[in-house]
Protein backbone atom coordinates (compact mmCIF):
# COMPACT_ATOMS: atom_id res chain seq x y z
CA UNK A 1 0.00 0.00 0.00
CA UNK A 2 1.46 3.43 -0.81
CA UNK A 3 2.43 6.15 1.52
CA UNK A 4 -0.04 8.55 -0.11
CA UNK A 5 -3.19 6.41 0.30
CA UNK A 6 -2.05 5.24 3.78
CA UNK A 7 -2.11 9.03 4.74
CA UNK A 8 -5.31 9.33 3.66
CA UNK A 9 -6.59 7.55 6.72
CA UNK A 10 -6.56 7.45 10.63
CA UNK A 11 -3.90 5.34 11.86
CA UNK A 12 -5.24 1.84 12.79
CA UNK A 13 -5.90 0.70 16.68
CA UNK A 14 -5.31 -2.62 17.91
CA UNK A 15 -9.21 -4.03 17.91
CA UNK A 16 -10.46 -7.56 18.43
CA UNK A 17 -12.83 -8.48 15.79
CA UNK A 18 -15.45 -11.14 16.87
CA UNK A 19 -17.06 -14.00 14.24
CA UNK A 20 -20.95 -14.61 14.29
CA UNK A 21 -21.42 -18.24 14.83
CA UNK A 22 -24.60 -17.48 13.71
CA UNK A 23 -24.39 -16.22 10.37
CA UNK A 24 -26.79 -16.60 7.63
CA UNK A 25 -26.32 -19.09 5.23
CA UNK A 26 -24.36 -17.81 2.37
CA UNK A 27 -22.97 -15.18 4.36
CA UNK A 28 -19.73 -16.37 4.03
CA UNK A 29 -19.49 -17.10 0.86
CA UNK A 30 -21.11 -13.53 0.20
CA UNK A 31 -18.36 -12.10 2.17
CA UNK A 32 -15.25 -13.67 0.74
CA UNK A 33 -16.25 -12.63 -2.56
CA UNK A 34 -16.88 -8.79 -1.54
CA UNK A 35 -13.37 -8.82 -0.15
CA UNK A 36 -11.72 -10.35 -3.15
CA UNK A 37 -12.98 -7.58 -5.15
CA UNK A 38 -12.77 -4.99 -2.75
CA UNK A 39 -8.89 -5.67 -2.69
CA UNK A 40 -8.85 -5.44 -6.28
CA UNK A 41 -10.48 -1.89 -6.34
CA UNK A 42 -8.24 -0.43 -3.37
CA UNK A 43 -5.27 -1.58 -5.25
CA UNK A 44 -6.76 0.39 -8.29
CA UNK A 45 -7.10 3.25 -6.27
CA UNK A 46 -4.15 3.02 -4.75
CA UNK A 47 -2.17 2.39 -8.03
CA UNK A 48 -3.86 5.77 -9.40
CA UNK A 49 -5.08 7.80 -6.31
CA UNK A 50 -4.55 11.64 -7.59
CA UNK A 51 -7.24 11.01 -10.51
CA UNK A 52 -9.38 8.73 -7.90
CA UNK A 53 -9.05 11.64 -5.17
CA UNK A 54 -12.33 13.37 -5.53
CA UNK A 55 -14.38 10.19 -5.43
CA UNK A 56 -12.77 8.20 -3.04
CA UNK A 57 -12.89 10.79 -0.48
CA UNK A 58 -16.54 11.40 -1.11
CA UNK A 59 -16.83 7.11 -0.47
CA UNK A 60 -15.62 7.40 2.60
CA UNK A 61 -18.61 9.42 3.60
CA UNK A 62 -21.12 9.00 0.82
CA UNK A 63 -22.95 5.25 0.89
CA UNK A 64 -24.35 6.68 -2.62
CA UNK A 65 -20.79 7.96 -3.69
CA UNK A 66 -19.21 4.08 -2.65
CA UNK A 67 -21.74 2.31 -4.66
CA UNK A 68 -20.99 4.42 -7.57
CA UNK A 69 -17.01 4.27 -7.11
CA UNK A 70 -17.65 0.00 -6.93
CA UNK A 71 -20.20 0.20 -9.55
CA UNK A 72 -18.08 2.18 -12.03
CA UNK A 73 -15.14 0.66 -11.72
CA UNK A 74 -15.88 -3.16 -11.38
CA UNK A 75 -18.19 -5.09 -13.85
CA UNK A 76 -20.74 -6.58 -10.33
CA UNK A 77 -22.89 -8.33 -13.35
CA UNK A 78 -19.92 -10.72 -14.15
CA UNK A 79 -20.42 -12.49 -10.80
CA UNK A 80 -22.60 -15.32 -10.68
CA UNK A 81 -24.89 -14.34 -7.46
CA UNK A 82 -27.03 -18.06 -8.19
CA UNK A 83 -25.75 -19.14 -4.92
CA UNK A 84 -27.78 -16.16 -2.87
CA UNK A 85 -31.23 -16.89 -5.52
CA UNK A 86 -31.06 -19.93 -3.94
CA UNK A 87 -31.23 -18.96 -0.54
CA UNK A 88 -34.95 -17.62 -0.57
CA UNK A 89 -37.04 -14.55 -0.13
CA UNK A 90 -36.04 -14.65 4.02
CA UNK A 91 -32.78 -14.94 4.26
CA UNK A 92 -31.88 -12.59 0.94
CA UNK A 93 -34.20 -9.88 2.81
CA UNK A 94 -31.70 -10.60 6.06
CA UNK A 95 -28.76 -10.66 4.62
CA UNK A 96 -29.83 -7.40 2.92
CA UNK A 97 -30.48 -5.89 6.34
CA UNK A 98 -27.47 -6.81 7.76
CA UNK A 99 -24.52 -5.60 5.30
CA UNK A 100 -26.57 -2.26 5.36
CA UNK A 101 -26.24 -2.27 9.06
CA UNK A 102 -22.53 -3.33 8.48
CA UNK A 103 -21.98 -0.54 6.16
CA UNK A 104 -23.59 1.89 9.12
CA UNK A 105 -21.30 0.56 11.62
CA UNK A 106 -18.02 1.34 9.28
CA UNK A 107 -19.39 4.47 8.88
CA UNK A 108 -19.38 6.04 12.42
CA UNK A 109 -16.06 4.46 12.86
CA UNK A 110 -12.67 6.10 12.64
CA UNK A 111 -12.04 5.63 9.10
CA UNK A 112 -8.78 3.72 9.41
CA UNK A 113 -7.86 1.49 6.35
CA UNK A 114 -9.09 -2.09 7.62
CA UNK A 115 -12.35 0.17 8.47
CA UNK A 116 -12.23 1.18 4.45
CA UNK A 117 -11.83 -2.24 3.48
CA UNK A 118 -14.72 -3.60 6.02
CA UNK A 119 -17.07 -0.60 4.43
CA UNK A 120 -16.32 -1.37 0.87
CA UNK A 121 -16.86 -4.88 1.65
CA UNK A 122 -20.35 -4.68 3.04
CA UNK A 123 -21.45 -2.27 -0.09
CA UNK A 124 -19.99 -4.95 -2.04
CA UNK A 125 -21.89 -7.59 -0.29
CA UNK A 126 -25.23 -5.33 -0.53
CA UNK A 127 -24.81 -4.40 -4.33
CA UNK A 128 -24.55 -8.45 -5.09
CA UNK A 129 -27.78 -9.14 -2.56
CA UNK A 130 -29.37 -6.54 -4.32
CA UNK A 131 -28.50 -7.74 -7.84
CA UNK A 132 -29.61 -11.21 -6.86
CA UNK A 133 -33.11 -9.81 -5.75
CA UNK A 134 -33.59 -7.58 -8.47
CA UNK A 135 -33.81 -4.26 -6.05
CA UNK A 136 -31.68 -2.10 -7.21
CA UNK A 137 -30.84 1.08 -5.58
CA UNK A 138 -32.02 4.53 -7.43
CA UNK A 139 -30.19 5.45 -10.06
CA UNK A 140 -30.57 9.39 -8.78
CA UNK A 141 -27.67 8.55 -5.89
CA UNK A 142 -25.64 6.47 -8.25
CA UNK A 143 -25.39 9.48 -11.20
CA UNK A 144 -25.19 11.84 -8.44
CA UNK A 145 -22.56 10.07 -6.60
CA UNK A 146 -19.93 9.49 -9.95
CA UNK A 147 -19.12 12.65 -10.44
CA UNK A 148 -21.77 14.24 -12.74
CA UNK A 149 -22.41 18.02 -12.34
CA UNK A 150 -25.25 18.35 -14.42
CA UNK A 151 -29.12 18.09 -13.60
CA UNK A 152 -31.98 17.51 -15.56
CA UNK A 153 -35.51 19.18 -14.92
CA UNK A 154 -36.68 16.10 -13.11
CA UNK A 155 -33.36 15.98 -10.98
CA UNK A 156 -34.14 19.88 -10.32
CA UNK A 157 -37.59 18.98 -9.46
CA UNK A 158 -36.55 16.19 -7.09
CA UNK A 159 -34.94 18.19 -4.98
CA UNK A 160 -36.70 21.18 -4.44
CA UNK A 161 -39.18 18.82 -3.06
CA UNK A 162 -36.95 17.09 -1.03
CA UNK A 163 -35.01 20.20 0.91
CA UNK A 164 -32.85 17.68 3.30
CA UNK A 165 -31.46 15.75 -0.06
CA UNK A 166 -31.07 19.41 -1.68
CA UNK A 167 -28.93 20.43 1.37
CA UNK A 168 -26.64 17.29 0.89
CA UNK A 169 -26.32 17.65 -2.85
CA UNK A 170 -24.90 21.41 -2.12
CA UNK A 171 -22.52 20.31 0.36
CA UNK A 172 -21.66 17.43 -1.87
CA UNK A 173 -21.43 20.07 -4.98
CA UNK A 174 -19.02 22.44 -2.48
CA UNK A 175 -16.89 19.29 -1.05
CA UNK A 176 -16.02 18.74 -4.74
CA UNK A 177 -14.97 22.88 -5.01
CA UNK A 178 -12.88 22.27 -1.95
CA UNK A 179 -10.79 18.93 -3.10
CA UNK A 180 -10.74 20.92 -6.49
CA UNK A 181 -9.31 23.97 -5.04
CA UNK A 182 -6.49 22.39 -3.38
CA UNK A 183 -5.00 20.67 -6.02
CA UNK A 184 -1.70 22.65 -7.19
CA UNK A 185 -2.63 22.74 -10.78
CA UNK A 186 -5.96 24.21 -9.64
CA UNK A 187 -7.19 27.16 -12.42
CA UNK A 188 -10.55 28.95 -12.02
CA UNK A 189 -10.71 28.81 -15.58
CA UNK A 190 -11.30 24.90 -15.52
CA UNK A 191 -14.21 23.90 -17.22
CA UNK A 192 -15.28 21.64 -14.90
CA UNK A 193 -15.08 24.46 -12.04
CA UNK A 194 -16.90 26.49 -13.60
CA UNK A 195 -19.72 23.43 -14.04
CA UNK A 196 -19.32 23.61 -10.18
CA UNK A 197 -20.16 27.32 -9.91
CA UNK A 198 -22.67 26.91 -11.84
CA UNK A 199 -24.36 23.63 -10.24
CA UNK A 200 -24.00 25.17 -7.36
CA UNK A 201 -26.14 28.68 -8.47
CA UNK A 202 -28.65 26.28 -9.33
CA UNK A 203 -29.19 24.18 -6.24
CA UNK A 204 -28.80 27.34 -4.09
CA UNK A 205 -32.01 28.61 -6.14
CA UNK A 206 -34.29 25.85 -5.27
CA UNK A 207 -33.76 26.46 -1.73
CA UNK A 208 -37.12 27.50 -0.02
CA UNK A 209 -37.54 30.21 3.17
CA UNK A 210 -34.32 31.88 2.49
CA UNK A 211 -35.55 34.59 0.65
CA UNK A 212 -35.72 37.70 1.40
CA UNK A 213 -38.62 40.60 1.17
CA UNK A 214 -37.22 44.14 -0.27
CA UNK A 215 -39.84 46.26 1.58
CA UNK A 216 -39.62 49.90 -0.71
CA UNK A 217 -40.77 52.70 1.71
CA UNK A 218 -41.78 55.97 -0.40
CA UNK A 219 -40.91 59.14 1.68
CA UNK A 220 -43.75 61.68 1.99
CA UNK A 221 -41.71 64.26 3.86
CA UNK A 222 -42.10 66.65 1.34
CA UNK A 223 -45.87 66.25 1.21
CA UNK A 224 -46.07 66.57 5.24
CA UNK A 225 -44.19 69.89 5.33
CA UNK A 226 -46.34 71.24 2.50
CA UNK A 227 -49.24 70.69 4.14
CA UNK A 228 -48.14 71.77 7.50
CA UNK A 229 -46.82 74.88 5.84
CA UNK A 230 -50.93 75.13 4.24
CA UNK A 231 -49.01 77.82 1.44
CA UNK A 232 -47.07 80.27 4.02
CA UNK A 233 -43.47 81.41 3.17
CA UNK A 234 -41.27 79.35 4.88
CA UNK A 235 -38.92 82.54 5.04
CA UNK A 236 -42.02 84.73 7.20
CA UNK A 237 -41.82 81.63 9.85
CA UNK A 238 -40.36 82.54 13.20
CA UNK A 239 -38.21 80.62 14.59
CA UNK A 240 -40.16 79.19 17.25
CA UNK A 241 -42.54 78.24 14.39
CA UNK A 242 -40.15 76.59 12.57
CA UNK A 243 -38.88 74.33 15.54
CA UNK A 244 -42.20 73.35 16.22
CA UNK A 245 -43.04 72.46 12.65
CA UNK A 246 -39.18 70.52 12.73
CA UNK A 247 -40.68 68.45 15.75
CA UNK A 248 -43.87 67.60 14.45
CA UNK A 249 -42.33 66.02 11.22
CA UNK A 250 -39.90 64.24 13.43
CA UNK A 251 -42.24 62.73 15.72
CA UNK A 252 -44.75 61.81 12.45
CA UNK A 253 -41.41 59.98 11.15
CA UNK A 254 -40.52 58.19 14.22
CA UNK A 255 -44.31 56.62 14.31
CA UNK A 256 -44.06 55.50 10.56
CA UNK A 257 -40.51 53.99 11.11
CA UNK A 258 -42.07 52.09 14.49
CA UNK A 259 -45.13 50.85 11.91
CA UNK A 260 -42.93 49.38 9.52
CA UNK A 261 -41.10 47.47 11.85
CA UNK A 262 -44.05 46.00 13.20
CA UNK A 263 -45.08 44.87 9.87
CA UNK A 264 -42.03 43.30 9.10
CA UNK A 265 -42.15 41.32 12.35
CA UNK A 266 -45.36 40.15 11.95
CA UNK A 267 -44.24 39.66 7.94
CA UNK A 268 -41.45 36.95 9.11
CA UNK A 269 -43.74 35.18 11.72
CA UNK A 270 -46.07 34.29 8.97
Amino acid sequence: MSVKLNEMFAANTTTNTTTNNRSLAGTAQLTSIANSVAAELIKKLDEDIENYQEKFEASKTDHNAMDALITEEYDLLSIDVEFIRDLGDEVQTSMLKSQQSKRSRNKNKVMTLDNYKSMMSGAISELLLRQAMGKPKSTLGYRRATGSIEYTAEELEQFKNDQESLKREIRNVQSKKSIMKSKADFDEEDDRWVQLLAAEDSLKALRLGGTSVRTVVVDTTKEQLLEELDGKDINSLKSADMKALLKKLLAAEETAESEELTESEETAEI
